[in-house]
């Protein structure tokens, strides 16, 4: 049975809803309590705990039958707490149940609160199945971006490395595990079929992960030799279960044949070997994305960074006040998961559309040389967009300039030239200048969020898990905007108390030396007259 309480409503044992009579008001210090609500768990109660897609989760539940869930605001918005805080699931039940912050912030009683681990992974699972993490984010975003009334108008985009939870292994290690894991699941659910194979194949991949082949012991053969092997075993296991449709069906028999595609040519005539490509490719013709690890096969592959996912962000540039001082981080206002097998030229159009459904589209995007091609210019200009980024390239000489045109029509080639004449001016630069922050963004956001090493795999729980990290780093960006914003006003506000104070003084000493004046004034008459008296 679901359990919705809208956060608006008071709560359970409260007399009236109002702060001040809220359980924090008496068991917390005052200073306790101001830290709260300053900080980013204020913000998130106050403007962002009614965002959460409570009803999406509701409609896994029955309206009436069933057991009563826990309340879904808070469950959703424990999900994105515990996610940028980088929190386990029994680090995140624990919270929930103890932690008087997170129970602040998810506008929960103090007390008679409980939630075992198993009931955050199966919240978990129900944001990843039902991709709920990327409408959060898109509407927290959008939510403080107007409240804070910010201008997102001048944007920086780049890409960042991702690793999930996948270990990193070298060609023999990974057809061999390819193998390996297909055996133990094949001799699972299919213990007649494992029976049947020959029992020097299944001695072989018997050993663990780390010791098949001799590795890590004193008995490590030679790669050839076993990567030969291997692909002699992988062939001889397609002849034998092509045509099983159970086991054909296994994700681990279509790792298998996916590996085997990748790394062998098939051979020519029944009963040849395979033989090893000089390295692998898939059908396309690309080895960056060909299977990483059969434990994640969404992850790709990144010729300086090396296998996993990466994360396009776009973030807005830091809020400055009247005087022209940065409030404090710009918020992120885009992000795109992707494989890293996907080139940051491919990446700008999936960007500028998740930004156009948020309404946060800029008018300036900033962004490194490789995000500079021609046709991307083109794309963000037709959407209103003026992508700043250097023309990628040799610049051509000016003796032979032919050798870089050749197959490059005019109009592009008057488009380009002008882009590299402007981008030598004073003004360019200063304008390029900006897009060195997000440098700083990506190492912040590993730091505060654990957003370049996670705990799952696969895209979407790769994506669930970087989407709730930059909503969670947004709500504490914005909580920093606003603490500078008080602050700030407070200096306002003693300054003009200040003046107020010594205009007053000011008048009372004018006053106070007028009164003087006259007393002497009346003094001086009164001797006068007394002098007049005696003479």
């Amino acid at each position: 049975m679901k359990h919705l309480k809208e956060p608006q409503e008071k709560i359970q044992g409260e007399m009236f809803h109002d702060e001040s009579l809220g359980w924090w008001a008496s068991r917390l210090s005052p200073n306790a309590l101001r830290a709260l609500q300053s900080g980013w768990h204020g913000v998130f109660r106050r403007s962002l705990l009614k965002l959460m897609p409570a009803e999406r989760l509701g409609e896994h539940f029955h309206e009436r039958l069933g057991r009563p869930t826990k309340e879904l605001y808070s469950m959703a918005g424990l999900m994105l707490i515990a996610e940028f805080r980088n929190l386990t699931g029994e680090q995140a039940a624990e919270a929930y149940t103890f932690d008087a912050s997170i129970q602040y912030a998810l506008n929960l009683p103090r007390d008679g609160q409980y939630l075992s681990p198993r009931s955050v992974d199966n919240y978990r699972k129900r944001f990843r199945e039902d991709e709920l993490a990327q409408e959060v984010f898109m509407e927290v975003s959008a939510r403080l971006v107007k409240e804070l009334g910010l201008d997102i108008s001048r944007q920086r985009l780049d890409s960042t490395h991702v690793l999930s939870q996948m270990a990193r292994l070298g060609r023999q290690q990974l057809l061999a595990v390819g193998v390996k894991r297909f055996l133990v699941q094949l001799a699972r659910h299919h213990r007649g079929h494992y029976e049947s194979l020959p029992e020097v194949m299944r001695e072989r991949y018997r050993p663990a992960e780390s010791r098949l082949f001799g590795l890590g012991t004193a008995k490590v053969r030679k790669g050839e030799e076993v990567i030969a092997e291997i692909g002699q075993d992988m062939a001889a296991l397609m002849d034998r279960f092509g045509n099983e449709a159970k086991v054909a069906a296994m994700e681990s028999y279509r790792s298998l044949a996916r590996l085997f595609a990748e790394h062998f040519e098939p051979p020519q005539n029944a009963g040849d070997p395979p033989s090893k490509r000089p390295k692998s490719i898939n059908a396309e013709g690309r080895s960056a994305k060909t299977l990483q690890n059969p434990s994640d096969p969404d992850a790709g592959y990144n010729g300086k960074k090396g296998p996993g996912y990466q994360a396009q962000i776009a973030q807005s540039l830091p809020p400055r006040d009247a005087e022209d001082r940065i409030e404090g981080p710009g918020l992120i206002v885009g992000l795109v998961a992707q494989s890293a097998s996907v080139r940051d030229n491919e990446a700008v159009e999936e960007v500028v559309v998740q930004q156009k459904e948020t309404g946060l589209v800029p008018t300036e995007m900033i962004a490194d040389t490789i995000y500079g091609s021609d046709e991307n210019v083109r794309r963000c200009a037709e959407a209103g967009i003026e992508l700043i980024s250097p023309v990628p390239g040799r610049t051509p000489q000016k003796e032979n300039p032919r050798h870089f045109y050749a197959k490059v029509d005019q109009a592009r080639k008057d488009r380009i030239d002008a882009r590299r004449l402007e981008q030598e001016t004073p003004e360019w630069k200063a304008r390029y200048a900006a897009r060195s922050g997000i440098e700083g963004l990506n190492r912040a956001l590993d730091l505060v969020t654990g957003f370049k090493r996670l705990r799952v795999r696969g895209i979407k729980a790769v994506s669930m898990a970087l989407n709730l990290k930059a909503a969670g780093w947004n709500i504490t960006a914005a909580a920093k905007i606003l603490k500078n914003r008080r602050r700030k006003a407070a200096i306002r506000r003693r300054k003009a108390g200040l003046g107020a104070f010594f205009g007053m003084l000011g008048t009372m000493t004018e006053r106070i030396a007028q009164l003087a004046e006259k007393n002497r004034v009346a003094l001086a008459d009164t001797f006068l007259n007394n002098f007049n008296v005696v003479h």
